[in-house]
């Protein structure tokens, strides 16, 4: 009986241990998946769409906001976007391939990188797609 309440105290211990320190909640977020990452002025996110459709979706996003198309590059597999808001602010997106229905969708807003902009955009995507 001793052995069972040790482990049991240990396993209360490292929960508590990872509770106060917030490792848990890192655990448990990456576990979720699928949600939008904001690193470094950059709002990315795996898609369970083919890269054309996400393509697509982006193209009538920019649209939607106001988003002039200033270049607009293909590749076997990727798309590279580069668009400006009607205030001068630059945007950049790439749509790459990732398997026959996955891709993932990177976007920046500005030169440091706008947070609020960027899931803007990438909301309005989504509903397109």
């Amino acid at each position: 009986m001793p052995a069972i309440k040790q482990k049991i105290h240990f396993l209360l211990i490292l929960f508590l241990c990872l509770n106060l320190s917030g490792c848990l909640f890192a655990l448990g977020g990456a576990a979720g998946g699928g949600a939008a990452i904001y690193y470094k002025g950059w709002l990315r996110e795996k898609v369970a769409r083919d890269m054309y459709t996400v393509h697509e979706a982006t193209l009538k996003a920019m649209e939607v906001k106001n988003i002039s198309l200033e270049e607009e590059t293909e590749y076997t597999d990727r798309f590279r976007i580069q668009g400006k808001y009607m205030d001068g602010t630059n945007v950049w997106i790439t749509v790459k391939h990732l398997t026959a229905n996955s891709s993932q969708i990177n976007i920046r807003v500005g030169v440091l990188g706008d947070e609020s902009r960027s899931r803007a955009l990438w909301d309005e995507a989504r509903r397109h797609m």
